[in-house]
């Protein structure tokens, strides 16, 4: 069921970062160079490596510590590697080019609605900012929820528990970013997306999870966020 709005506080509409928004910035721009540096360094193949930090934070994840399990810095120290050093302010023009299609275009047109924009990811803090203050999208959106700030990450509703009422969420993920919008009684959008849908797993998601929106052009969502607007405005006053 979706919570009635208050007339006071206007509707948010939130969205995932990676493979929803931009291809990944700090994992192509920082995070793969490092463990191309680490590889070279210890002598073995980059993709042994990478598999062994994922399989970490999958381990991480099955014993119910699913912040830690998205800490790349803390992983690595566990594997005995080199520490990740923070992000650089990066190159707009290189982070720009990562940006996925129609994205900009989509937030701006939401910025004229009466809505709130915010990014819900489970990337930390320290490792979205940069890219978010690269392209200006630090001044676009309201609030940017991670979890090492709320101490949980998605599928978790507690990572939407801040923003208050939620009209709608979009990601890439069935078993985060749908399933966390369900939970918290939000809209969900799907985007297309290549990412698996076999890792990270909360052991109490269903089987079957289905969004309330396919979305196969980002270019729809300024119509459907209008929709759902005109929707909820609706029911406010007749509930009212």
């Amino acid at each position: 069921m979706y919570a009635l709005q208050n007339k006071s506080r206007p509707w948010w509409v939130t969205f995932d970062f990676d493979h929803t928004l931009i291809k990944s910035p700090y994992w192509r721009l920082h995070f793969l160079p490092w463990l191309t540096r680490q590889a070279h360094h210890q002598n073995v193949d980059a993709t042994i490596l990478r598999r062994a930090i994922h399989d970490e934070g999958q381990r991480r994840w099955a014993r119910g510590e699913w912040v830690a399990s998205f800490d790349w810095s803390a992983i690595a120290q566990t594997l005995g590697l080199d520490p990740i050093p923070p992000a650089d302010q990066p190159d707009a023009t290189t982070v720009r080019n990562l940006v996925l299609p129609h994205v900009e275009t989509v937030l701006w047109s939401l910025k004229r609605l009466d809505v709130r924009l915010a990014v819900v990811t489970n990337g930390f803090k320290a490792f979205q900012s940069p890219y978010l203050k690269a392209l200006g999208w630090d001044y676009v959106f309201d609030a940017i929820v991670t979890p090492d700030i709320i101490g949980t990450a998605k599928p978790d509703p507690a990572m939407m528990k801040s923003l208050h009422p939620i009209l709608l969420h979009i990601g890439d993920r069935l078993t985060h970013d749908v399933l966390c919008a369900q939970r918290a009684g939000a809209g969900s959008a799907l985007v297309d997306s290549t990412m698996p849908e076999t890792d990270r797993i909360d052991p109490l998601s269903p089987s079957h999870i289905v969004p309330d929106f396919l979305i196969h052009d980002f270019r729809v969502i300024p119509s459907i966020v209008s929709t759902l607007l005109n929707t909820r405005n609706m029911a406010t006053v007749f509930f009212t």
